[in-house]
């Protein structure tokens, strides 16, 4: 498992971005989509700058963190039925 961690490449996030909004067509709330976003972008980075894979699930946690709440703050302020 840590070899395959450490071989971590912006392929992986970008196939992991398309599973998660895959998973969102089953109606996660949203959650997913902002997630996928984050890791496909983080794909696109990776695919120019080479990152040390802690660092990579590092910015995936935290900018994942960050953008739940944001989504749970701006969901809050939709319309009942949106």
């Amino acid at each position: 498992m840590l070899t395959y961690l450490h071989m971590l490449s912006g392929w992986d996030w970008l196939s992991l971005g398309i599973v998660l909004l895959i998973l969102e067509v089953f109606d996660a709330g949203g959650y997913l989509l902002w997630i996928a976003s984050i890791a496909a972008s983080l794909g696109l980075l990776l695919l120019f700058f080479p990152l040390p894979w802690e660092l990579q699930l590092l910015l995936f946690a935290g900018l994942s963190a960050l953008a739940a709440g944001v989504w749970q703050r701006c969901r809050r302020r939709l319309p009942q039925g949106f």
